[in-house]
């Protein structure tokens, strides 16, 4: 899921960068290719964040010791993450600053993520040394 999203976030940075700054309000001034660069830098951030979360998957399968530490502290990080933009996006209903057609969807499926992340946290960490 993170490897699509990163690739879907860099193809539209790259070839239409227009698409999302035209979700911007009239007032903002930023240019098209400044927006698309984010895009690209934000779509590489979640590719490389989707390839640590393959390795982690690997080295866990693989039985390598130090692969449950980086598995509780990967997941860990992002069980904070998603609670943080699930909180986000709940504040942005409540103080009408986005669409809740848009934040509510996301807020749960933030919520889901979450509890799949704190369900590894726990398994992992259930498991003392026992393959996962």
């Amino acid at each position: 899921m993170l490897l699509g999203a990163g690739a879907a976030a860099i193809a539209v940075g790259i070839l239409n960068p227009g698409l999302i700054s035209a979700q911007l309000p009239p007032d903002a001034e930023v240019d098209a290719a400044a927006v698309g660069g984010a895009a690209v830098a934000l779509g590489v951030a979640t590719v490389v964040m989707g390839l640590i979360h393959i390795g982690i998957g690997l080295a866990l399968r693989a039985g390598m010791g130090v692969a449950a530490t980086g598995a509780v502290v990967l997941a860990s990080t992002m069980a904070v993450i998603a609670l943080g933009f699930a909180v986000a996006a709940l504040v942005s209903i409540a103080s009408n600053s986005a669409p809740a057609i848009y934040m509510v969807p996301a807020a749960i499926g933030l919520g889901i993520g979450l509890i799949g992340y704190v369900v590894v946290v726990a398994r992992v960490i259930g498991a003392r040394g026992e393959p996962i």
